[in-house]
């Protein structure tokens, strides 16, 4: 865990967990929010269509991406905040069985800095059609996908001090083709996506437009598509990866630097 922290560090700017503020929020601006979370934190393992091994394979590593958000960033400037990127890390896991049948994890801990946090976990299921129709020139895999997050930080509303989480969930399914290289596996996809996401004051006050609702806490759902592309490098036991995906019109740039076979 110490040593994911300290990737964080190294890797992304510290502004990542600077107060972003919100203030005057309406009901489109909630989905705007929720689009801009779902598409940070859908399941990032960075795995293509093919199967992990002849019969058995696993993977261990270390995962990160950065989301494009410009919407946020719009919402916090207009609070006096920043939020033009979101940022995801995790300890990535995934085992291989016969069947094409692979279980994929994603889990970031609670990480704090001053008066933010940040926390994810995310799963994946994915089944490697190829065992099933063989002729397949290409791989071609389906994967359902899981997570949940959590991002908190502190606000001034009216003078006074209250504590912002935010919580979101994402679900969905992808298709995702591969040629059947050895060494080198570029990896497209696409995949139908739905996202959660609740807003909370934990304190006094509100920063919901008052046409919208005077409560503490809103919650919306939005879905669409994801579009994805990326690489996978296999050098015998070391693993890496590069991914480009779009989901709900925010774009997001991930690694993985993994060991398996």
């Amino acid at each position: 865990m110490k040593l994911l922290k300290v990737l964080m560090i190294l890797i992304f700017p510290l502004s990542v967990f600077a107060e972003p503020g919100f203030t005057d929020i309406s009901e489109q601006d909630l989905k705007d929010i929720t689009e801009g979370m779902g598409a940070n934190f859908v399941h990032n393992s960075m795995l293509g269509a093919s199967k992990m091994g002849t019969l058995f394979g696993f993977q261990v590593g270390l995962v990160g991406a950065q989301t494009d958000t410009p919407k946020l960033h719009t919402l916090a400037k207009e609070a006096g905040g920043e939020l033009k990127n979101l940022y995801n890390a995790g300890i990535m896991g995934a085992v291989g069985i016969p069947f094409g049948i692979a279980f994929e994890a994603v889990a970031m801990p609670t990480f704090k800095s001053d008066d933010a946090s940040l926390r994810s976990t995310s799963f994946a299921l994915k089944w490697n059609i190829n065992d099933v129709i063989p002729v397949l020139p290409v791989n071609l895999a389906l994967r359902g996908v899981s997570s949940d997050a959590q991002f908190s930080f502190s606000q001034t509303i009216s003078s006074v001090p209250v504590k912002v989480k935010n919580t979101t969930s994402v679900t969905g399914v992808q298709l995702l083709f591969s040629p059947q290289l050895p060494i080198v596996e570029p990896y497209i996809g696409v995949g139908m996506l739905s996202a959660k996401n609740t807003l909370e004051i934990v304190g006094t006050g509100t920063f919901f437009n008052a046409a919208y609702s005077t409560a503490q806490k809103e919650s919306e759902t939005v879905s669409g598509t994801q579009i994805l592309a990326g690489v996978e490098v296999n050098l015998l036991l070391l693993k890496l990866g590069l991914e480009y995906s779009n989901a709900f019109d925010n774009s997001r740039v991930g690694f993985k630097l993994a060991f398996g076979f």
